[in-house]
């Protein structure tokens, strides 16, 4: 009896108040926006880059393709996020200048490869004397329009003022190569030329691809 009185007379616990933490105060930091809504930011972009530099309204064209029909939901859609075509007058190699030669040195492995995927098109090679070198051919529609890619790639390298260029024109083949043979190998400046010449327009002196149609 003595034991379940015992049990019978306890007090039953006292329940406290939840008291919750203070929420922490949270602040939003809004980094590299491009705001549509900002004229003047939106003009900056334009004028630096020919275009703006981030999120957009969809344009009238985009919106009558019904293209969020197309991807709004479909997970396994590839975005591409192309940056503006006049980026490149800041970034890269075609922005550079030469250098002057007692500043080149030859350059090494881990170098050469990452200024070479900047270069699409040209591969490694010697010259007869054995240097190494970069290489590239356009095919141009006939040998007039050769010589006409070789005139624009002359006025170009003659005003990067990098001498060690080979630059010739066989019937509609147009051969160039790019090496520092002072130096003994290709440097900085066989590259910044080599991506000035990719960006040389001369789609007007190729051969016209014929369009393909689908059934």
């Amino acid at each position: 009896m003595q034991a379940q009185h015992s049990l019978l007379c306890r007090k039953a616990p006292v329940s406290r108040p939840f008291v919750g933490r203070p929420s922490r105060q949270r602040s939003l930091t809004v980094v590299n926006s491009t705001g549509w809504a900002d004229p003047a930011q939106n003009k900056a972009e334009r004028a630096m880059f020919g275009e703006n530099f981030g999120a957009r309204d969809p344009t009238a064209g985009e919106l009558a393709s019904n293209f969020s029909d197309k991807v709004l939901g479909n997970y396994d859609t590839e975005h591409i996020i192309m940056a503006p075509s006049k980026i490149k007058q800041f970034l890269g190699l075609s922005a550079r200048t030469c250098h002057p030669m007692s500043d080149l040195e030859v350059l090494g492995e881990k170098d050469l490869a990452l200024l070479k995927n900047q270069v699409p098109g040209w591969r490694l090679a010697a010259t007869a004397e054995g240097v190494q070198s970069v290489r590239q051919e356009w095919k141009a529609k006939d040998a007039a329009a050769a010589q006409g890619i070789v005139s624009r790639f002359n006025d170009v390298v003659t005003g990067a003022g990098h001498p060690a260029v080979t630059l010739k024109a066989e019937g509609e083949t147009v051969h160039v190569e790019l090496s520092t043979p002072q130096k003994g190998g290709l440097t900085e400046n066989d590259l910044i030329i080599a991506a000035k010449l990719n960006d040389v327009n001369v789609k007007d002196l190729l051969p016209q691809r014929r369009a393909r149609y689908w059934a």
